[in-house]
């Protein structure tokens, strides 16, 4: 063999290592989401648990509930919170897994929307022991002038 063949050889297959290198690198950067969103007649309810570590998940709500402007900012102009959002686990009761805070809720010409956001570790979602684990997010809106209207998300199965 001539030395130029061998390090045209070398040279191919290093090039090719490398562009592998960089694909498994690439991927396995990238974060692993679950989104489910229902939607009703005067509401759309987002839940979305995304793996961004071995043992760290952001866990999000987002919620949209159509009214006009004005009864949306009259209910975020009320004392106490215009709105809370909790991860529920699906069992033959529903319980509680986690709050999950407010990062912002606002009034638009379509209603009024609210975007929640947290970050937990895997044992946070790990609601059922036998590995099979049904979570949905419950948001709730509290108007005193009327009630407190509850919206829920379709439920995401994993074994998380």
């Amino acid at each position: 063999m001539d030395k130029q063949g061998v390090l045209r050889r070398f040279t191919r297959f290093g090039v090719m290592g490398l562009a592998a290198l960089g694909i498994m690198t690439v991927t396995a950067g990238a974060a692993e989401a679950k989104q489910t969103c229902s939607t009703g007649t005067n509401h759309t309810i987002c839940f979305t648990i995304t793996k961004v570590g071995s043992d760290t998940y952001d866990v999000s709500v987002g919620l949209d509930a159509r009214m006009s402007r004005a009864d949306a900012q009259n209910i975020i102009d009320q004392p106490g919170d215009p709105v809370d959002a909790w991860a529920m686990g699906a069992d033959w009761f529903d319980n509680a897994e986690f709050r999950i805070p407010v990062s912002w809720v606002r009034a638009t010409d379509n209603g009024l929307s609210a975007q929640f956001y947290i970050q937990v570790p895997y044992n946070a979602l790990d609601e059922d022991s036998d590995g099979g684990d049904e979570l949905y997010a419950r948001a709730r809106l509290f108007d005193t002038r009327t009630s407190t209207k509850t919206y829920k998300s379709k439920e995401l199965h994993s074994p998380f």
